[in-house]
């Protein structure tokens, strides 16, 4: 549009200045025929000697001529009385007739020659030129509203092809928009939502394969949930009963544990923002770790502050209990009876640190960046579990932009879970 525009105002702009031209040349010519005639040799020329081409006499100069000698002034229309000046410049007059002039003096010993032009004649020149130079423009800008609403129009028709394609599709269909065709002014905003449909895809991909594994995640406890009510109802002495009991009790804790997690899943995996505060890290800690020392004491094993400092973190408290209940649980889940684990909170430059360590048997290597996957679990894992803690981990680290690392020790005794807060970090796991 800028293009057509540019030149439109430059055909405009041309067309004005040949039209003002050859009027300017056309009046410019006619001064200085009329000049040339009254003035040229102080020698009056006759009017019919000297042929002027057609023009309006009220465009005509009056010329008037005094000589000091006394020689009978000289005038080119007797009938227009010019006031004498007595010095030269320009000056203004009104006539019996009540014209306005505009006269030029000038005043010399010998004579004084004055030129008058009527003031109507020079409002009607600036009037004519200005009206030359704009009626161009005048025509231009309808051909230009006429040019843009057929440039504009074929661009929109383009735009509500894509847009009829987009109403027209199945509301499974997430396939990117087609961009054949579409207006390159446009184009980056069409990319933009092919982005999005592809982030939703993903999504809902994501989405179905949770929906599918958990649903086989819940059938198995709860097929055996149903078995093992059954045995209850046949068992033939009290010492099996509870056995059964036991076991009922189990599935049922699974279940439940389950459910809650997949709650959890379903929470963080939402698109909405958590609601952060001021947390003392070291003090939320504190609670956890006692809440889940009976679970440590029927195992034996040694649980206790590596290092507690005194740290105030922005998050949502829900969120980072959670956080620190699923790594300490899993810690005391895969400890071995008699084990320990350490738990480290510590500032440092770059933000807080928080880190569990435990001395179970850690994981291999080659399975680590796997641990935050759904229902992930490695192979000859006997700890009573559904795969979903760390992912759940994962998931607050992420809302919250924090580093989630997980690697095992150093010294081949255990394995270690990690989480810095800074405000730099971008909610990413690593591993190793």
């Amino acid at each position: 549009m800028a293009a057509v525009f540019t030149l439109l105002a430059f055909v405009g702009g041309v067309a004005s200045y040949l039209s003002a031209s050859r009027e300017s040349n056309e009046f410019l010519d006619l001064q200085q025929r009329q000049i040339a005639r009254y003035v040229g040799d102080l020698t009056f020329v006759a009017p019919g000697e000297v042929a002027l081409p057609p023009h309006d006499p009220e465009d005509d100069y009056v010329i008037e001529v005094t000589y000091s000698d006394g020689r009978p002034e000289k005038t080119s229309d007797p009938t227009v009385v010019i006031p004498d000046q007595p010095e030269t410049g320009f000056s203004e007059f009104d006539d019996e007739r009540g014209r306005r002039w505009r006269v030029f003096s000038m005043v010399t010993p010998g004579r004084m020659v004055q030129v008058a032009q009527q003031m109507v004649v020079r409002r009607e020149l600036a009037a004519d030129a200005a009206i030359r130079a704009i009626l161009p423009f005048a025509l231009a800008v309808p051909l230009s509203w006429v040019i843009v609403s057929l440039i504009v129009g074929r661009v929109f028709r383009r735009l509500e092809h894509s847009a009829a394609e987009v109403a027209e599709r199945d509301p499974a269909d997430h396939s990117p928009i087609r961009t054949e065709g579409v207006p390159q002014d446009v184009m980056p905003f069409v990319l933009s939502i092919n982005t999005l449909l592809g982030h939703l895809r993903k999504a809902i991909v994501r989405q179905r394969v949770f929906l599918s594994d958990a649903a086989h995640e819940l059938r198995t406890p709860l097929a055996a949930l149903t078995i093992q009510i059954g045995n209850l109802r046949t068992a033939l002495s009290d010492t099996e009963l509870d056995q059964r009991l036991a076991e009922l009790q189990s599935g049922v804790r699974r279940a439940s544990s389950l459910t809650t997690q997949l709650l959890r899943i379903a929470r963080y995996d939402s698109l909405d923002r958590p609601e952060k505060e001021k947390i003392r890290l070291d003090e939320l800690a504190k609670e956890v770790v006692s809440s889940l020392i009976p679970l440590a004491d029927d195992k034996g094993i040694d649980i206790g502050f590596e290092r507690l400092d005194a740290v105030e973190v922005t998050a949502s408290m829900a969120d980072i209990r959670t956080l620190l209940e699923i790594l300490i649980d899993n810690a005391i889940r895969y400890t071995e009876p008699g084990g320990s684990i350490d738990i480290l909170i510590e500032e440092d430059a770059g933000g807080v640190r928080l880190a569990v360590t435990d001395s179970g048997p850690g994981v291999d290597p080659d399975l680590l960046h796997r641990l935050t996957e759904r229902f992930f679990r490695g192979p000859g894992t006997r700890a009573e579990g559904n795969g979903l803690g760390l992912a759940i981990a994962q998931s607050i680290a992420e809302r919250h932009g924090l580093v989630l690392r997980l690697s095992n020790r150093p010294d081949g005794g255990g394995f270690a879970c990690a989480v810095h807060f800074s405000s730099a970090s971008d909610g990413r796991v690593q591993a190793g």
